[in-house]
């Protein structure tokens, strides 16, 4: 059986440095333990959730006003995690405003 708890400890760091390295100026901090990650912005967070969800499937979760909750599946592979932090990137790269 898989060591799930293994796979979370192996790429929830993998994934927080992924989106720190994003190096979006609308990000105060990236945090979180295991696959829990938080990221929270400078702004807030509903426009670029509702865009990650709609436009790139990726599901999320409001924490609070600015921060963007990622919990991803203990199963979910690398590839799709490489995928989610492009849609982020995406995302971020643009304005609630346009």
């Amino acid at each position: 059986p898989p060591r799930l708890w293994e796979r979370a400890a192996e790429l929830g760091p993998w994934l927080m440095e992924q989106l720190r390295a994003i190096g979006s100026p609308k990000v105060r901090e990236v945090r979180g333990l295991g696959l829990m990650i938080g990221m929270e912005l400078k702004e807030k967070s509903a426009p670029y959730i509702h865009r990650l969800e709609h436009e790139h499937r990726v599901l999320t979760l409001q924490a609070g006003p600015t921060v963007i909750r990622f919990l991803p599946p203990l199963v979910i592979e690398k590839a799709d995690l490489e995928k989610v932090v492009e849609a982020v990137r995406e995302v971020l790269a643009w304005s609630p405003r346009e």
